[in-house]
C-alpha cells in the first residue's frame, strides 16, 4: 500500500509538469469576413506544376499545408463535404449533393415546396436548401460519436454571422453541389447565394460543354459581399474538368485541367485584390482527383491567407505535426476568426502558423512518404506477422522434434525482437520505394545483431539489451518530436486518420513489454533490492511518464496499461503476491491517474487540448453518454481487430505454442519459471499487460501482440537451451 502511494504521488508530480495556461479571448469579431475557394479534384503538385501567379503568391505569403481527407464513412464527396461542416467525422447520404435554391424548378415544382413538404419548414425565396437534411441526420444518428449535421451554420447564426455559396459542380448529366453541405445549418439552410445553373455559362470546348460563369460569380458577390460574413465559392471546372477525364486524351485532359486551374487562379486573385484588411481567404481541395485516389494520394492542399496566417507551414493541435492537418480542422479555424466557442464534441482544432517556413517543394516531398506509407505499410506489417506466425511454429516443431538443430532457430528470434527497432530507425534513411525499404531493414537488423553480440556474446543478453536499446529510441523519440515515429510502418500514419503524434497501440505495446523485459534483468543484476528497486521504479515511472502526458505520449490506454504492469511487477519485485486486494489497489490508482490526467488537460486552453481533456469537458457538457459512446467504439473496434486482424493469429500463436511449452516437454517452460524468479516477475506483468492492453484499447490486440515480441522470443531461447 505505501509504494502504491508514493509511486501515484510521483506520477501525479509528473503530470502537474504539463502545467495550466489562463485562456481568455477578447471579442474583435467586427468587420470581420471569411472568403474560402474550394478546387476540387487536385493536389500539391498542380501548384507546383502550373503557372498560377495568385496562388503562388499566398503560398509564398500566407500559410499552407496539407489536408487529410477522412469521414465516417468512404472516401467520397457527400461524406467529406459533410464533415467539414459538422467539424468531426461525419457521413452525407446518396442524395446529399441535392442542394438547390429555393426559386429552382425541379420537376415541375419549386424545390422550396419540396423542402417544406420534407422538413415542414418554409425557406426564404433567397435560402440555398437541401432537400435530403432529413435522411443525413438520420444518417449520422447511427454514429457512435456526437454528430451534428450543419453545426457550422447553426453556430454562425447563433452568433449573428451570415453566409452565403456560390458555384456548383454540375455537369451536363447530374448536379453535383457539395458546397453547400460545409456552410448549411441544421435545417438544411443557407442564408443565400447561387448554386443554380444560373452560375454557369455554354462552352463548347469545356468538358460537358460548360464552365463557371466567373464574371457572374464575381457580380453577386460584389452585389451581397457586405451582408455575408462567409462567403464560400466553389470552383467547379476543375472537377468537371477531373470527371471528364475518362472520355478524352491525355492531351486534352491536361489542357482541360490547366485551363481550369489558371481560371481558378485568376478569379481568386480579382477577389483577393478588392477584399480588405479584415477578411481571411482559404484555398482548399475537400476531394483528391480520381487518378490520386487511384494512387491512394489522400491529401490535398490548403492555403490560409490574412491575419496571423503569415508565411509557413500550417499546423493544429489535431495532428501537432507541420504543414499535415486535417479537414476537421476547418471549421474551427473559422469559429475562433470570429471568436466564437468551439463545442467540445467538435474534434477539429484551430489552424495556425507552425514557424517552420519550409518550402512547396518540401511540401510535395512529404505528400510522397505519407503516401509511400500508407501504400505500403500494411504490407510490411503482414510481412512481419506472418514471419512471426512461421518462426514460432518453427520453433514448436523444432524443439518437439529436432532438438539438437533447434539452436539454430536463434538468429530467427533475434530478428523478431530487432524488428520494432529497425522500423522505427528506418525513416533516417531514404526509404521511399520498396527495394530499399528491404534493404535498409535488413542492414539495420544486421548491425542492431552484430553489435549487440560484440557487445556481450552471452546471446541471453540479447535480450534485455536490445529491449533497453528500444525504449532508449522511443523514448528520445517522442520528446524531440516523433519525427521517427510519424513515419515508421510499425506506427500510425497520417491519411489513415487514427492518430498522428504521440505513441500508437503498436509502439505502445512494444515500449511496455520491452520496459518489462529490461527492468528484469536490472533486478537480476543488481545485488542491492533497494537500489534496483528504486532504479526500476524511476525508469516504470518515466516510461508511464512519456506515454500518458498529454503533450507527449498522450496514449490514456496505454497510460492505464504500463500503469498496472509496471504496479503489478512492483509489487512481485517486493515480494508480494499480486491478489484480489492488491488488484483493487491497481485498479483504483488507475482511477486516480485517468482523473487527474483528464483533469489537469482540460484545464489547458480549449486550442490546445488533446482528446484526454476535450473528454473531460465533454463528459461535463453531455454527461455519461459519450464515454459510453468510446468505450463501445473501442469495443467494436477491437472485436473487428480480433476478428480479422492477422494481429490476433499471431497472438494466438505466440501464446499456443507457449502454452504447449508449458506442459511439455516435461513442462520445461513451467521449470524455467520456477527457476528464475525475474523472468516469471516480467512474464506474468506483461500477462497482467496484454489483459489491461485488450480491455482498455481500441486496437488493445495489437498492443498485446506487439508486448510480446520481447518475452516469446526469449522465453523460447530459454527453452532452446534447456532442451539441447
Amino acid at each position: 500500500m505505501k509504494f502504491l502511494t508514493k509511486l501515484l504521488c510521483f506520477v501525479i508530480t509528473f503530470l502537474i509538469f504539463i502545467g495550466t495556461t489562463a485562456y481568455s479571448q477578447t471579442d474583435n469579431s467586427h468587420n470581420k469576413r471569411v472568403v474560402v475557394f474550394i478546387i476540387d479534384r487536385i493536389n500539391i503538385n498542380d501548384y507546383e506544376t502550373y503557372d498560377l501567379p495568385n496562388i503562388k503568391y499566398l503560398i509564398e505569403n500566407g500559410t499552407y499545408g496539407l489536408s487529410t481527407v477522412n469521414s465516417d464513412g468512404g472516401k467520397i464527396p457527400e461524406n467529406i463535404y459533410t464533415t467539414i461542416g459538422a467539424g468531426t467525422r461525419a457521413v452525407g447520404s446518396d442524395a446529399s449533393s441535392g442542394n438547390f435554391n429555393a426559386d429552382e424548378i425541379i420537376n415541375g415544382e419549386p424545390a422550396s415546396v419540396i423542402f417544406e413538404r420534407n422538413t415542414g419548414i418554409k425557406p426564404k425565396n433567397s435560402n440555398i436548401i437541401n432537400l435530403d437534411i432529413s435522411q443525413i441526420k438520420r444518417n449520422n444518428q447511427k454514429s457512435n460519436h456526437i454528430v451534428v449535421p450543419g453545426l457550422f451554420g447553426d453556430l454562425l447564426k447563433s452568433n449573428g454571422k451570415r453566409i452565403a455559396v456560390y458555384g456548383n459542380e454540375d455537369t451536363d448529366k447530374e448536379q453535383k453541389r457539395f458546397a453547400p453541405l460545409i456552410a448549411m445549418n441544421s435545417d438544411g439552410i443557407v442564408d443565400f447565394g447561387d448554386v443554380s445553373d444560373n452560375i454557369l455559362k455554354e462552352d463548347v470546348m469545356s468538358p460537358f460543354g460548360i464552365m463557371t460563369d466567373y464574371e457572374k460569380m464575381y457580380e453577386d458577390y460584389a452585389k451581397a459581399s457586405q451582408k455575408a460574413d462567409v462567403v464560400l465559392f466553389q470552383l467547379g471546372d476543375t472537377s468537371r474538368a477531373d470527371a471528364y477525364a475518362k472520355y478524352a486524351s491525355d492531351k486534352i485532359n491536361n489542357l482541360n485541367r490547366k485551363k481550369a486551374l489558371e481560371n481558378a487562379d485568376a478569379f481568386i486573385g480579382r477577389v483577393i485584390r478588392e477584399g480588405n484588411i479584415g477578411t481571411l481567404y482559404m484555398v482548399v481541395t475537400p476531394m483528391p482527383s480520381s487518378s490520386d485516389i487511384s494512387n491512394k494520394n489522400f491529401v490535398t492542399p490548403i492555403i490560409i491567407f490574412g491575419q496571423s496566417f503569415t508565411k509557413g507551414y500550417l499546423t493544429s493541435e489535431t495532428t501537432k505535426r507541420n504543414g499535415i492537418v486535417t479537414n476537421t480542422d476547418i471549421m474551427p479555424t473559422i469559429l475562433k476568426y470570429f471568436n466564437i466557442n468551439i463545442p467540445s464534441y467538435v474534434t477539429g482544432h484551430p489552424l495556425y502558423n507552425s514557424g517552420q517556413k519550409g518550402s512547396l517543394n518540401e511540401l510535395v516531398k512529404e505528400n510522397q512518404k505519407l503516401v509511400y506509407n500508407y501504400t505500403y505499410r500494411t504490407p510490411f506489417l503482414k510481412t512481419y506477422a506472418t514471419l512471426q506466425i512461421i518462426i514460432y511454429i518453427l520453433a514448436l516443431v523444432m524443439i518437439l522434434f529436432f532438438k539438437k538443430a533447434s539452436i539454430y532457430l536463434k538468429p530467427l528470434l533475434f530478428f523478431i525482437t530487432a524488428i520494432p527497432l529497425a522500423f522505427l530507425m528506418l525513416p533516417i534513411f531514404n526509404y521511399t520505394n520498396v527495394s530499399n525499404s528491404i534493404v535498409e531493414v535488413f542492414f539495420l537488423i544486421a548491425v542492431l545483431i552484430i553489435g549487440i553480440y560484440e557487445l556481450s556474446p552471452h546471446s541471453n543478453n540479447f535480450y534485455p539489451i536490445i529491449s533497453f536499446v528500444t525504449v532508449l529510441a522511443l523514448s528520445i523519440d517522442l520528446v524531440t518530436g516523433q519525427n521517427l515515429l510519424k513515419n515508421s510502418f510499425l506506427s500510425y500514419d497520417a491519411i489513415g486518420g487514427a492518430r498522428f503524434y504521440g505513441i500508437g497501440n503498436e509502439y505502445m505495446g512494444v515500449m511496455i513489454g520491452a520496459t518489462l523485459c529490461f527492468t528484469s534483468a536490472i533486478y537480476q543484476l543488481v545485488k542491492n533490492k533497494k537500489i534496483a528497486f528504486f532504479m526500476v521504479s524511476i525508469t516504470y515511472a518515466l516510461v508511464f511518464y512519456l506515454m500518458a502526458a498529454p503533450n507527449i505520449g498522450t496514449k490514456v490506454g496505454g497510460g492505464i496499461t504500463a500503469f498496472g504492469g509496471f504496479v503489478a511487477a512492483l509489487l512481485m519485485y517486493s515480494n508480494k503476491k499480486v491478489n484480489i486486494k492488491n488488484l483493487i489497489l491497481i485498479g483504483v490508482g488507475i482511477i486516480l491517474m485517468l482523473t487527474g490526467l483528464f483533469y489537469l488537460d482540460s484545464l489547458r486552453p480549449p486550442s490546445l487540448q488533446t482528446h484526454i481533456g476535450q473528454t473531460f469537458n465533454l463528459v461535463k457538457s453531455q454527461g455519461v453518454e459519450p464515454l459510453i459512446q468510446i468505450f463501445s467504439r473501442k469495443l467494436m473496434m477491437n472485436y473487428k481487430l480480433i476478428t480479422y486482424s492477422i494481429w490476433s493469429r499471431v497472438f494466438i500463436t505466440v501464446v499456443g505454442v507457449l502454452s504447449v511449452f508449458y506442459i511439455n516437454p516435461k513442462g520445461i517452460l513451467n521449470n524455467i519459471l520456477k527457476q528464475n524468479k525475474y523472468i516469471r516477475i516480467c512474464v506474468i506483468s506483461t500477462i497482467i499487460s496484454c489483459i489491461l492492453a485488450l480491455a482498455f484499447n481500441d486496437s488493445g490486440i495489437i498492443a498485446a501482440t506487439t508486448m510480446t515480441v520481447f518475452i516469446g522470443p526469449m522465453l523460447i531461447h530459454y527453452i532452446i537451451e534447456e532442451s539441447v
